[in-house]
């Protein structure tokens, strides 16, 4: 028997991916929808095939490759854009292989629809971190499938007030777990500065990388899980252990900031851009006066590729999916009387001048982090 000319796999973290068919040069794939109520888009699988050897990935199952084709890494770890002339429609992307590694296997390399990011990047992200003055490292809960979903704590410990940071709610949307780096990060060299008055001395921040940790590491969509997903589960009843082992763990903090960061749809219009979900008054002020600083603070920065914040952007309540009454976890904190309780949606892709990478997501990271310290100077 022949044997295939391409071996697909997605038997590593975050992988995602059927095959329907392998030919010479082609194969037909589809995303893996799983328990997910409707049609998503998130795909992410290993390939290997002999040197020289050029392969069209078509997929079967709707639009799912941007204008800048998949992600790509050598790794698992470190990714890239495959780049513009690999995208050959909005269903299929090419890829010419290199000479590899294996005695017999060719080049084995790693293709996302998007820039993932993994428990194993947390970890190494971690690992930076770790030594540094108030930073902590705990553990939330554990999943259903026993992963410890961790917490980490930055900042003063006997502070009175408090900031939640929360991600993952929704497995696949990895690109803000990036940002979530830089803003760490800037505010933990704010803290070193010398005479500097920082956030961290008068705020504990509560961050909480991955709350559906299970379909991250999956490599589940996430999102319109059913019965329903992690972020319409802050209910009497939650079904998830991390949603209510959140709601617990959070009772009785006096928060001021309640921020749980998403990605939006795959593309397209707002999509592109990042952007805050808003709520009704008094907290709709609020939003408005931290996005109308993180609008400033981006503007400020002159790097090529800056991902900018605009307030225009951001969509009223009542706007379009943004609805009162559904059982979220800004909706949960809001409840809790937080003054500012809100979602932020960072793009997958960024728009037609600016790709989101992990670099200059991280960098907008450190932009919202010092909007952020302006905001809660005046408070």
């Amino acid at each position: 028997m022949t044997a295939p000319s391409v071996r697909i796999c997605s038997r590593h973290a975050g992988g995602n991916i059927r095959v329907l068919s392998v030919e010479e040069d082609c194969v037909t794939l589809e995303q893996e929808l799983r328990d997910t109520s409707g049609w998503w888009f998130y795909w992410n699988f290993s390939a290997a095939a002999a040197s020289g050897k050029t392969i069209r990935f078509e997929f079967a199952n709707g639009e799912v490759i941007g204008r800048r084709g998949p992600a790509v890494s050598e790794d698992g770890i470190d990714w890239r854009w495959l780049g513009e002339e690999s995208r050959l429609s909005v269903t299929a992307f090419s890829y010419t292989f290199r000479e590899g590694t294996e005695a017999d296997g060719g080049e084995n390399v790693y293709f996302c629809f998007c820039m993932p990011y993994q428990l194993h990047h947390f970890e190494r992200f971690y690992s930076r971190i770790a030594e540094r003055k108030n930073v902590r490292r705990g553990l939330l809960t554990h999943s259903e499938q026993l992963q410890a979903v961790p917490l980490l704590t930055v900042g003063n410990a006997a502070a009175d007030r408090h900031i939640f940071f929360t991600a993952r709610h929704h497995a696949c949307e990895s690109a803000p777990s990036y940002m979530l780096e830089g803003l760490l990060e800037s505010l933990l060299d704010a803290s070193s500065a010398a005479g500097s008055s920082s956030v961290l001395e008068r705020f504990m921040i509560h961050y909480v990388p991955f709350m559906d940790i299970d379909g991250v590491e999956n490599g589940d969509q996430g999102k319109s899980r059913l019965p329903h997903d992690h972020n319409r589960d802050y209910t009497d009843a939650p079904i998830y252990r991390s949603t209510s082992a959140l709601m617990h763990y959070a009772k009785g903090l006096r928060t001021v900031v309640a921020i749980d960061f998403h990605a939006p749809f795959k593309w397209g219009d707002r999509n592109d851009t990042p952007f805050f979900v808003k709520r009704d008054s008094p907290v709709k002020e609020q939003i408005e006066a931290l996005s109308g600083l993180v609008e400033q603070t981006t503007g400020e920065r002159r790097d090529r590729d800056v991902i900018r914040h605009r307030s225009v952007h951001d969509l009223a309540m009542g706007e379009d999916w943004n609805m009162p009454g559904s059982r979220t976890c800004a909706n949960f904190f809001a409840e809790l009387g937080v003054p500012l309780a809100c979602s932020y949606e960072f793009p997958y892709c960024g728009d037609a001048g600016t790709p989101i990478t992990a670099e200059n997501a991280r960098r907008f990271g450190q932009d919202f982090a010092r909007a952020l310290e302006l905001y809660l100077g005046a408070i």
